[in-house]
């Protein structure tokens, strides 16, 4: 089977997994580039938010959202994931990338294969993705067109942005199938049980995702 997999529990983190079930087992023979129109469970009439994984959208003065992969760490309103997008909205800093063209499907993939519990996917600007770290208290990502957001210069979540895109580079920007995909059962018989999709980087780290 062919199949869109998430590889975080954000937007915009898919790949495409081809499985060959063996003996009732699944294995992951390769991983694409490739995502899919998510389904929502009622009509959705805002397009330009993801249709799942928003933890806290802004409609004025523009249109934001913010993705924090520490959600179940929020409170039940969400105040955390407010405060983090009103940081890197109201009182950002801005720098540019230094390096070259950011490579999105490879910059995504990489991030997702390190299995950082603070990954963070926002929309500051129009038709732009932005990735990178946040806490309950800092903020940084980086935008597809190569602005670098945070909430400050010296903002923790921003020395971890510029680390994560410093081992990027140093790995050579790898290409999405070149991480290895495995598949692990997931469930204790508590839940529900499936499968989650592990990444292990060209490093050897190792990442879990559903």
């Amino acid at each position: 089977m062919v199949a869109p997999l998430p590889i975080a529990a954000v937007p915009n983190m898919t790949v495409v997994a081809r499985i060959r079930v063996r003996n009732g087992q699944p294995d992951v023979e390769a991983i694409f580039t490739g995502g899919y129109i998510e389904a929502t469970a009622s009509p959705k009439g805002d397009l330009d938010l993801p249709g799942r994984w928003v933890d806290w959208e802004n409609r004025v003065p523009a249109p934001s959202w913010i993705s924090v992969g520490w959600r179940d760490k929020d409170n039940w309103r969400n105040s955390g994931a407010r405060a983090t997008l009103d940081r890197l909205v109201k009182e950002a800093h801005i720098e540019p990338y230094d390096g070259p063209e950011v490579d999105w499907p490879s910059w995504r993939t990489f991030v997702a294969a390190k299995g950082n519990p603070y990954v963070t996917m926002a929309g500051l600007s129009p038709d732009l993705w932005a990735l990178g770290h946040s806490t309950p208290t800092t903020a940084a990502v980086i935008q597809q067109d190569g602005m670098i957001v945070a909430d400050c210069s010296d903002s923790p979540s921003l020395a971890v942005l510029r680390g994560w895109l410093s081992e990027w580079e140093a790995a050579g920007r790898p290409a999405p199938d070149v991480h290895t995909p495995i598949l692990v059962r997931r469930g204790n018989g508590q839940g529900p049980s499936g499968w989650d999709l592990r990444l292990i980087d060209p490093s050897g780290t190792c990442s879990l995702r559903r």
